[in-house]
This record gives structure tokens, sequence and C-alpha cells, in this order.
């Protein structure tokens, strides 16, 4: 198995969990990392899956498919599975250089940004296989690779929602807050994708109505990346020190979720974003932007609130909604945990990888290696 990075991530997280149920599975898994080691390799190798570093740069590091080659050359694997397009582009190289029968790329995010569209076009037809995680992703990445149907199938992401169904919320007052306060939540790195810099303005539109509103309202960036500097800056200008906070990563995020009043995701691309099904599994209501994963997780009005990418005014309506309309709020959370305990589970997750994997191995093998 071949991905970007192993830094905390809801890709980088799913993988570390389909890796472990592989294992489980009877698959003889070994997982190849881009660049170097990050916290969740940890978890492979305490469920002793070896765990090798590349140690190469970003995407324009063209080293990266050289030294997969020499690594496969090595391990002599019947089948490749890679996550992230960096490792997807690398891996299809390497395949096709040392002869790997199999290659399985993990379609994670619908991204279409020039420079990811144009290497996955001239690369898709290298790959045997893609596996997109959810039904927008997939339709978008038809049309970016041109692949066939047969080529792209759709495997949704598990969530552990009876083990998150029973951590207690995190203690409001840690904050210095209580049950009077209205906490809005992000949960994601802080950079362009996720677009908290449009949370922020929403957050400060809704400020300016807070004498009318039934509580008083707060904000919670859980997350660390490139733009935390330039949020925190902004705080201070707008004078909000008091009403918005920063945690970076927090390993209860689950628990703090658990304790927000509103999951807020802005981003302005997705896959099948992990926080919203952890939100929903517990009953947090949520608020998205209207992109491909998300899509596929919320029904506006029926299990959640949509709003444009980067449309701060119509995020702070769905708040403002969202606070003045508690029972309406309940109702729709209660009708996303029913959908999400009935549609996302890692026993179904890791059985369709296994079921693939098996359906695309070459004939003359009875074990898989990856």
């Amino acid at each position: 198995m071949v991905i970007t990075e192993l830094d905390i991530g809801g890709a980088e997280k799913a993988f570390v969990r389909l890796a472990h149920g592989l294992v489980f599975s009877g698959w003889n898994v070994r997982v190849i990392c881009l660049r170097g080691p990050g916290p969740l390799g940890q978890e492979l190798l305490d469920r002793e899956i070896p765990v090798e570093y590349l140690n190469c740069g970003g995407f324009a590091d063209l080293r990266a498919p050289f030294r997969l080659a020499a690594s496969l050359r090595k391990q002599r694997p019947d089948i490749v599975l890679s996550f992230l397009h960096q490792a997807n582009v690398a891996s299809r190289i390497a395949c096709r250089l040392t002869g790997v029968p199999v290659q399985v790329s993990g379609i994670r995010v619908a991204d279409r940004r020039l420079s990811v569209l144009l290497t996955e076009r001239l690369t898709a037809r290298w790959t045997t296989h893609c596996v997109a995680v959810s039904e927008h992703v997939a339709t978008a990445h038809r049309r970016i690779s041109r692949l066939p149907d047969s080529q792209i199938s759709v495997i949704r992401n598990g969530v552990d929602w009876q083990l998150l169904s029973q951590l207690p919320p995190a203690d409001r007052r840690q904050f210095a807050w209580d049950d009077s306060n209205f906490i809005i939540l992000s949960v994601g790195r802080l950079e362009p994708q996720k677009d908290p810099e449009t949370l922020l303005q929403a957050f400060r539109i809704l400020q300016a109505q807070q004498p009318v509103l039934p509580r008083q309202i707060r904000l919670l960036f859980v997350g660390d990346g490139p733009l935390r500097s330039v949020l925190e800056h902004r705080v201070r200008m707008y004078e909000l020190e008091d009403v918005v906070h920063f945690t970076g990563w927090r390993p209860d995020a689950a628990s703090l979720i658990r304790m927000a009043d509103v999951l807020v995701l802005a981003s302005r691309w997705e896959g099948l974003p992990n926080v919203i099904q952890e939100a929903q599994a517990v009953g947090t209501p949520v608020i998205a932007s209207a992109v491909d994963g998300c899509l596929d997780l919320v029904d506006d009005q029926l299990t959640g609130r949509l709003f444009e990418p980067g449309n701060a005014e119509r995020l702070a309506t769905g708040l403002l909604m969202q606070i003045t309309q508690p029972h309406k709020a309940a109702r729709m959370a209660h009708e996303a945990t029913q959908q999400i305990r009935r549609l996302c589970s890692w026993d179904a997750c890791i059985d369709s990888y296994h079921q693939l994997l098996l359906r695309l191995l070459p004939k003359n093998e009875t074990s898989g290696q990856q």
C-alpha cells in the first residue's frame, strides 16, 4: 500500500484503518510512504505492518516514482493499492517500470486544479482500477480521467459509530465556556482547501447580530496548518480573542465534536469527509459547503444544511437558523445519525476492498502482497 504522507488527516486515517482491516482479512500488507515519518506511521507499526519512508518532497519531486520503483523491485508485490494523488501518479509510473501486474488508485477527492487534472489524465491509462470514496467523486473522476465506468468503483469510508457514541463530550469549562454558549466547531487542516477564512468571516457577520441572539456564540478551530497565523492575526485585528479559540491538533477531537452545537466544514473541495461522518454518527448538527463528498453525506434541510463554497453570508444565515431553530436542527441531526449508521460501516468498507482485490489478483496467485 502506498500513500503520499502519514500525517493526521481523514484520508490518512482511513488508509491506516483499511491496512489493519486487510491484514485481518488475510492479506500480507506492507506500507510505503512517499514522504517522511508521520504520526500515523506508529499505528501501523503497532499492528506489525512494516512501513518504509521514501523521504520525497511535494508533487514536483520527480524522485518519488523512481524511489518507489526501487522499493517495488525488492518487494515484488502482486498488487499496489495507493491513496492520494501524488501516490497514485507515482505508483502508476513505478508499477509500469517494474512490471507489477495490478495497480489500484484510491481517489479521495475531486481535485480540479490544472496540475492535478493534467497528471491524472496522462497517467490514468496505467492504472488497473480506481476506487472513489463517493459517488460525486467518482462522477468527477470519470470526466477527468476519461476512464470507462468498469474501471471505477465507489467504496465509502466507514465510521466507528458504536465507539464514538460511547465517548463523553469534552468539558466546555476548559475553554471557560458553559451551556449558555453556542459552540461552532471546525475540525481540519487550516489550509486553503478547507477555507477556514470563510468560516471566520461568517462568524464576524453573526457576531454583529449577537445582541439579539438567544445564546452567546463561540468559534473553536481544531487543527493546524499554514493559515493558522493568518487567522490568529485576523482574530486579534477583529478583537475576537475572547470568542474565537485555536487548539491545534487534539487527540480528543471526537469528544470536542460531541461537545459542539454545530460542526462546520467550509471546504472548497472534498472526497467523503470523515469529520462529517463522525459528527453525524454522534448527533452533532452539520453545516457544510455544497461540494462533492459533502453532497453525498448532507441532504440540505433534511440531514443538515449546505451553503455555496466561499459564501460567508449564506454560511452565516445557516448558522443563524441553527441557533434560532434548535428543534429543526435536532431533527435534522437525528435523521443524519440514522442514515450514517445504516450506510457507513467499516466492516462493509474493508470487505468491499477485499473482494475487489481478490477479483483483480492475477489468476495464478492465491494470496496478496501490497
